[in-house]
């Protein structure tokens, strides 16, 4: 056996992934049931559409990341010990976050503890009481963080990017702003967990060992309270255009590395080109068989890691193409990554790069389908980007069948570099070169 030569590849096994049956809820709860008695393990994913930052109000972002935090802080009958300690109790856990547009609680628990873990669920959900002393401890944390965070070069990166791309639009939102970290209280996170977290534009997606008529039974009689809907609209899509383009310098004194982040903007997940550009996008710079890897990094030494990747929110997408180079490598880098953007663009994909892009992206799909949180995942992901429910279970076919024109086309319609935002983190005397 030659050890220089990989073995041959394997015909993929078929792998049905279920589909989820859809129920609702005498609230209007909608509700999204996998069961599988494989392991006696459930997981539990609920989205909250409208209860990320980008609903913040401006004089308060970060109000919706600190009620999120703090849901699983106290209930009128148990502290924050006692909720991680019944969770520990039922073989599992509980918690709360936010991210751009949506919230979701996240839970999981042996299916013998689904009954107390359901009720846990409901009394954090419905009834967080936000304890004064609780919410000066995440005050305290959440600033020392965001003062770590602005002594990063990646997060200084992110944050002008975002600002780049989007402007006034609330998807540029990436921290919480100081001064509203240090006035808001208990009524503040009261007021927005009573006007965001309703049941009405709400899905819970539940996978694992159960009955389903038990469940769902057992979900109306915890949930029963809760009520009502969201009194806002939705969010406007920000503009195709970015705010920003071109050369766009943060500087850090004293830096002997520069922190490059390129970006521009395409369309959201559910746009009928997505998955071509995703194809193209990966075969660029996801992992360590992607072009940036074998030619900025490997090649040419002009980075320590670079990659490229889309950035998802639910009206529109993000190219980002990032990489951390020595100050003197810092325009040798760009000048080629923005080469390979322009070889993506017009050169033939050799058949043999493609088909290994699309093994890739299908392994790892396939991958995270082995765990039932992983499934619950892939489901959570079609509930807050609108996909349909049998994208996940045709994603394989779908991104086999696609041919290098297809993923060319996309690439040549969204990754043009003269429309770039290019994010330097660095000394402050660099300058673009273009």
């Amino acid at each position: 056996m030659n050890r220089a030569t990989p073995p041959p590849d394997v015909s993929m096994r078929p792998s049905q992934l279920p589909l989820p049956e859809a129920h609702t809820l005498p609230n209007g709860l909608r509700v999204l049931t996998l069961p599988d008695s494989r392991a006696p393990v459930v997981e539990f994913r609920l989205v909250l559409p409208f209860a990320g930052r980008a609903y913040d109000a401006p004089d308060w972002v970060g109000l919706s990341s600190a009620t999120a935090r703090l849901m699983i802080a106290g209930t009128p009958t148990r502290t924050s010990f006692e909720i991680a300690d019944e969770a520990d109790r039922c073989g599992g856990s509980i918690g709360v976050s936010a991210n751009t547009e949506t919230a979701i609680l996240s839970a999981r628990c042996l299916s013998a503890s689904l009954e107390p873990m359901t009720r846990l669920m409901a009394d954090v959900l419905l009834h967080p009481t936000f304890p004064p002393d609780e919410v000066e401890i995440d005050r305290a944390n959440t600033l020392q963080r965001l003062r770590l965070q602005r002594s990063q070069p990646a997060f200084l990166a992110e944050e002008r990017l975002r600002l780049a791309l989007f402007g006034a639009h609330p998807y540029a939102r990436l921290a919480p702003d100081e001064n509203a970290l240090q006035r808001w209280g208990v009524d503040e996170l009261r007021a927005f967990h009573a006007a965001r977290y309703r049941p009405a534009e709400a899905t819970l997606l539940i996978a694992g060992d159960f009955e389903t008529g038990a469940l769902l039974a057992l979900l109306a009689d915890a949930l029963s309270e809760w009520q009502g809907g969201i009194d806002s609209e939705p969010l406007s899509a920000p503009p195709l255009q970015p705010a920003e383009t071109g050369w766009l310098l943060t500087p850090r004194p004293n830096s002997v590395q520069s922190h490059l982040m390129l970006g521009a903007l395409c369309p959201p997940r559910d746009a009928p080109d997505s998955l071509a550009l995703q194809l193209a996008v990966s075969l660029l710079g996801a992992g360590a068989s992607s072009r940036l890897f074998l030619t900025v990094r490997e090649q040419y030494g002009y980075a320590y890691s670079v990659g490229a990747h889309l950035d998802y929110y639910l009206r529109i997408g993000a190219f980002v193409a990032e990489a951390q180079t020595a100050t003197e490598n810092t325009h040798d880098a760009i000048r080629q990554i923005r080469a390979e953007v322009e070889r993506l663009i017009h050169d033939p994909i050799p058949a043999d790069e493609l088909q290994a892009t699309q093994n890739y992206l299908i392994g790892r799909h396939l991958l995270g389908r082995i765990t039932l949180g992983g499934i619950a995942d892939l489901y959570k992901q079609a509930v807050i980007y609108h996909l349909p429910l049998d994208y996940w279970q045709r994603y394989p076919e779908m991104l086999a069948s696609l041919t290098a024109t297809e993923a060319q086309t996309a690439a040549a319609r969204y990754l043009s570099p003269e429309g770039f935002v290019t994010v330097v983190v660095g000394e402050p005397g660099l300058d673009s070169d273009s």
